[in-house]
């Protein structure tokens, strides 16, 4: 499928509208006081139905996309740790 700058203005678009809906359902400050960030951990997180491993994933493709690679790796390093970790206690 070819690239789309229309499509990706949209997508963006319907994003912020989610967010705006989940800034003035979810919150009991106004909807201009919610925090994004918030509103968007809340719509990731019920997207893939709050799965630590995937929301990990996810917080290291954030960190790339916005040019903080060595965190990125960083991070990446520090949760696989930490899932093997769990994982072992969990044996």
């Amino acid at each position: 499928m070819a690239y789309s700058e229309a499509k990706q203005e949209q997508a963006q678009a319907m994003f912020q509208a989610a967010i705006q809906m989940i800034k003035e359902n979810s919150f009991t400050v106004p909807a201009d006081q919610a925090p994004t960030s918030n509103a968007i951990a809340m719509l990731i997180g019920k997207a893939i139905k709050w799965d630590c491993i995937e929301a990990q994933e996810i917080a290291h493709e954030v960190l790339e996309e916005v040019n903080e690679h060595t965190l990125a790796k960083n991070f990446k390093e520090l949760a696989d740790n930490h899932n093997a970790t769990f994982d072992m206690e969990e044996a």
